[in-house]
């Protein structure tokens, strides 16, 4: 299911895929970015450290997020580029996941009620995470063959 989906306006172009979304209201319409593609590379620079002169390899990433550009969806739009220290990248990560349990925690409280949240969007998401976490356990397994 694609991210884009969600933020339809109009009621009458739903028709295209019955799996559409409707917000209601533009006021949030307006406001919804999708990412669709990220891009992560490794970047390798040598450093010392300061206090004793070791020389230590840094790493770099460079990161990328793209989504579909407003009026051509063929093309891409660049939302974020940057080179950034790898330590830096895992802070980002763990500051949304921390944050992404509370957002969490919150629709669970809220879906016990009668409106519930789309199943796919809902099951889409899971699988996310729990690919995520699948993907971190393999990044600290690698990080611990190094030290």
């Amino acid at each position: 299911m694609p991210n884009e989906d969600l933020g339809v306006s109009n009621m009458s172009d739903v028709a295209i895929d019955p799996d559409s979304v409707v917000l209601y209201g533009n006021s949030l319409v307006d406001r919804v970015t999708y990412v669709s593609a990220t891009f992560s590379s490794l970047i390798m620079s040598m450093g010392k450290v300061a206090g004793d002169g070791r020389e230590v390899l840094v790493p770099l990433v460079e990161v990328k997020f793209e989504g579909p550009a407003a009026h051509d969806e063929s093309a891409s739009k660049t939302f974020f580029s940057e080179m950034m220290p790898l330590e830096n990248i895992a802070f980002i990560l763990e500051d949304i996941s921390s944050d992404l349990t509370t957002v969490c925690r919150h629709l669970s409280e809220v879906s016990a009620g009668p409106v519930k949240p789309d199943i796919k969007r809902l099951s889409e998401t899971r699988r996310f995470l729990a690919e995520a976490k699948g993907n971190l356990e393999k990044c600290l397994g690698d990080l611990e063959r190094i030290a």
